[in-house]
């Protein structure tokens, strides 16, 4: 069941459906023809050859895995404007959440974990060194429940975490445990979307589910928000912008002339 919007982001995050599906299907069809080509896959329906990838290369070694999973990011990223397409298939949402000025990351990762890889991403969270007004968008590219689904802190548990982590700064181990106790692991189906702040505290435990869990995840922010430490021209790019912004920006720019 998909979260209510005023509700649940109010605590740090949202699951939100598109209302394009068309645009997701074609973007996994898009990803899965390349993943076809590198991993040499002879299933011929995306979500079963994705749902099933590591009866296929599960031998591989971690190594090999990441330098085919870092050649279908690059291959892609040539042929399909990532950030376009997700803003299209939940414009709706960003632009409520965001405005109608909106920067996207330049880049977006590939995600493959399989079951029982054991080394699944560490608790984190992405600000401050990412901007604290930055979105985080999670989308899978196969329904995602249970251990084969990202867990997520809340905002309240997120504060309560660190107020944790303040007092024993030493034990790093002690701070996951804690907050391990209040993490959620949101069910994601495919054609749905998690959006979360930066400041919250997330990552991945061992999938232990039968399939193999492959998401995408990119990052939108408002043109006026704060940048963070990051450089913003570095690592986002303008998406959508306002006419008043446009004309703002025209002007400063010094084009006064025609």
């Amino acid at each position: 069941m998909t979260i209510k919007s005023k509700q649940a982001f109010h605590n740090g995050y949202e699951i939100y459906k598109t209302k394009n599906t068309k645009l997701l299907v074609e973007l996994r069809n898009d990803i899965y023809y390349e993943m076809k080509k590198i991993f040499k896959l002879k299933e011929k329906n995306p979500e079963k050859g994705l749902n099933y990838l590591h009866k296929v290369v599960g031998k591989l070694a971690s190594k090999d895995l990441n330098t085919k999973r870092k050649k279908l990011i690059n291959n892609i990223t040539k042929k399909i404007n990532f950030g376009e397409v997700v803003f299209k298939a939940f414009e709706e949402f960003l632009v409520n959440n965001l405005g109608p000025d909106i920067l996207v990351q330049k880049n977006c990762n590939i995600v493959i974990q399989m079951p029982n890889d054991p080394n699944p991403s560490e608790i984190h969270r992405d600000a401050p060194l990412n901007s604290a007004y930055e979105i985080v968008a999670w989308v899978p590219l196969v329904d995602c429940y249970k251990s084969k689904a990202m867990y997520i802190l809340d905002y309240p548990s997120t504060k309560k975490s660190l107020g944790f982590l303040k007092k024993n700064t030493k034990d790093w181990k002690k701070f996951e445990n804690y907050s391990k106790k209040l993490k959620s692991n949101p069910q994601v189906k495919f054609g749905e979307g998690l959006f979360f702040s930066s400041c919250l505290i997330h990552g991945s435990d061992i999938n232990k589910e039968k399939e193999t869990r492959i998401s995408l995840n990119i990052r939108f922010k408002s043109l006026f928000s704060p940048a963070g430490k990051k450089n913003q021209l570095q690592f986002f790019k303008s998406l959508k912008l306002s006419n008043i912004s446009s004309i703002g920006i025209d002007f400063e720019s010094g084009n006064l002339f025609g």
